[in-house]
């Protein structure tokens, strides 16, 4: 198993000092087996923060994703059954760049 705390934890558990792990690795696992735990740890981080916000009367029925990440079936398969929500890919699936190049338009003042 893993945990993806390896840059400290976020919501619902606020700890920057929290560091991750990689616990019950035998000689038989392989790169494809670690680089799974990590993913399906990411998923399950996801699964805390929702039910953090669900516990604070937000609910979630779905999961937006965008980014270079949706690229990725496998991700977004585990999200949508780790927490149990569908997830929708963003249509500009590069949203998350196209923010922050409007964003800095802004802050130089090419527009606004």
């Amino acid at each position: 198993g893993a945990l993806e705390t390896f840059q400290g934890s976020r919501t619902p558990v606020t700890d920057p000092l929290a560091r991750g792990g990689l616990v019950g690795l035998t000689l038989s696992h392989t790169r494809g087996h670690v680089w799974r735990a990590l993913l399906e740890s990411v998923a399950l981080g996801t699964r805390a923060c929702l039910a953090g916000l669900a516990a604070a009367g937000h609910e979630c029925s779905v999961i937006r994703m965008a980014g270079g990440a949706t690229r990725s079936a496998l991700w977004t398969q585990l999200h949508a059954t780790i927490v149990g929500v569908p997830v929708v890919i963003m249509e500009e699936s590069e949203a998350p760049l196209l923010g922050c190049a409007i964003l800095a338009s802004v802050g130089a003042g090419v527009y606004g």
